[in-house]
């Protein structure tokens, strides 16, 4: 299952802001979110479809930059064992993952859309933890890229929630910011099928 969206750039801004969507999937909320898509200077009046998949994937990765390969994450079939030594359990929405056996692997990372949503270390003396949940998040000009961490000095008044919950289709326009001294701030409107 997946929900689609449509993103309009209907703001009269003229430097092309970029737009940031993405989860708040750490406990701790001051870790900070990571990038999980990034629509970079979209023209007045264009649109920019994608999809959002309901579902969660995971990879771990090491200290050289080695990824294994990915793997679904499936909440119904917990407690789970993984083959590279996870032992992966859920309490309501949030998930925990502990390394029961030392292996190469020093961090796990949480997908959607085979993106990268959410990262943490990986440990046999703790266990690491993400929240699912369905909510985004999207703001204009946060100066990241895709897949790489948001500083929160970036986040600024534009950010805007929504809610992929049983929900087929989301538009989102972007208004505001036209040029001149009576300029409004960017804005998101967004409307739910």
């Amino acid at each position: 299952m997946q929900t689609d969206i449509c993103f309009r750039n209907l703001s009269l801004n003229t430097h092309l802001p970029s737009v940031t969507i993405f989860q708040r999937n750490h406990l701790n909320e001051e870790a900070r979110s990571i990038a999980w898509k990034v629509i970079p200077h979209c023209q007045y009046r264009w649109r920019h479809p994608f999809s959002i998949e309901r579902k969660y994937s995971y990879r771990l990765c090491d200290d050289q930059g080695n990824y294994s390969i990915v793997r679904d994450l499936f909440p119904e079939k917990l407690p789970h064992h993984d083959e590279q030594g996870l032992l992966i359990t859920q309490d309501t929405n949030i998930i925990c993952v502990r390394k029961t056996i030392n292996n190469k692997y020093t961090g796990i990372q949480l997908l959607k859309n085979n993106r990268i949503i959410a990262g943490h270390p990986l440990s046999t003396h703790c266990h690491t933890s993400f929240r699912l949940t369905d909510e985004f998040y999207i703001a204009a000009d946060l100066r990241t890229s895709q897949g790489k961490r948001i500083h929160p000095i970036n986040i600024n008044m534009s950010l805007a929630r929504f809610d992929i919950y049983n929900k087929t289709r989301i538009d989102i326009t972007m208004t505001g910011g036209q040029p001149g001294a009576e300029s409004s701030p960017l804005t998101f409107q967004i409307v739910s099928v």
